[in-house]
């Protein structure tokens, strides 16, 4: 995940911190779960070809979260002091 690190550092040289990096993913993170929340409790019947629009939906939402969580992970794992040496 060099791409990962080259944006931290990026954020970085813009004053982002860590800690404002992870509050953004936190943050669409809840808007994804929101909003998968919001779909799988909506249960009128659209028909069938709305129901599959539906999954895919759900599917894509369920893939974003689990790139969000993995990226939080990640980040989390790297020490700031990392992030800086590698600057230089």
């Amino acid at each position: 995940m060099d791409w990962v690190e080259a944006l931290l550092r990026k954020s970085c040289d813009r004053t982002l911190t860590k800690e404002e990096v992870l509050h953004s993913l936190f943050h669409m993170i809840e808007i994804n779960e929101n909003t998968m929340h919001q779909i799988q409790s909506d249960k009128r019947d659209f028909g069938p070809e709305l129901e599959e629009l539906k999954q895919t939906e759900i599917r894509d939402l369920d893939f974003h979260l689990k790139y969000y969580r993995s990226l939080v992970n990640y980040i989390n794992s790297v020490h700031e002091n990392k992030i800086f040496e590698n600057q230089h």
